[in-house]
């Protein structure tokens, strides 16, 4: 309800008692639900539950009934696709947070932001694993040497579990991240800045050691 109304600019009025909801069918859906992001850590909450709003803007409300099914899950992967596909001059606010956990990432395990794209756990990149859990945007990594190569190194399976989406349509990103009058100079800019950041803070984290 919260949702649904907040999408559409609607009044609504926060639920304070919560005690009925075990005598009702909704404890079974949320049951469900919370055994579905435990299971799948990598959705994104708030963009599963406005998914249908966006893709079926007609439709007044879904209940959790929904929100519990395979309905739910097709609906967040199509809205995920819609995402990954707009104009990359509307994702720098999502680009600013990748890059910052970029970068805080990198201080946590020591590396420069230059090596980020190169690390690895087992067989996969770390990249692509972040990119799998929505921790980064596609665009924030475009300005980095051999990542479409990488992906495509992957074992078919991986690749296809991972990275597909990026491999099918890197051609279309790329341009559109070329073609970009805002995102790309802003990246172009902003990585030689955090990059510094990085490197003050692993030289402090060195220092403080010895």
């Amino acid at each position: 309800m919260v949702v649904s109304r907040s999408l559409k600019n609607k009044p609504f009025k926060l639920k304070k008692d919560f005690s009925d909801i075990a005598k009702t069918d909704k404890a079974k859906y949320l049951k469900r639900i919370a055994t579905l992001f435990k299971k799948h850590p990598e959705i994104d909450p708030d963009v599963f539950f406005s998914a249908p709003y966006k893709l079926y803007p007609d439709v007044e409300y879904f209940g959790l009934d929904y929100f519990s099914t395979m309905r739910a899950i097709k609906a967040y992967t199509n809205y995920k696709k819609t995402i990954f596909l707009q104009d990359p001059d509307s994702q720098i606010d999502s680009v600013r947070e990748s890059l910052q956990f970029i970068a805080n990432y990198c201080i946590e395990k020591g590396y420069f932001i230059h090596q980020y794209p190169y690390q690895r756990e087992s067989d996969l990149f770390v990249w692509m694993i972040h990119y799998k859990q929505n921790k980064i945007n596609i665009y924030s990594i475009m300005e980095f040497s051999d990542v479409f190569s990488s992906a495509k190194s992957l074992a078919e399976d991986l690749q296809k579990m991972f990275v597909s989406d990026f491999v099918n349509k890197f051609q279309a990103l790329y341009l559109n991240y070329q073609n970009s009058r805002k995102l790309k100079p802003y990246i172009q800019k902003a990585i030689p800045a955090l990059s510094n950041f990085v490197q003050r803070e692993l030289t402090k984290a060195k220092s403080n050691l010895l």
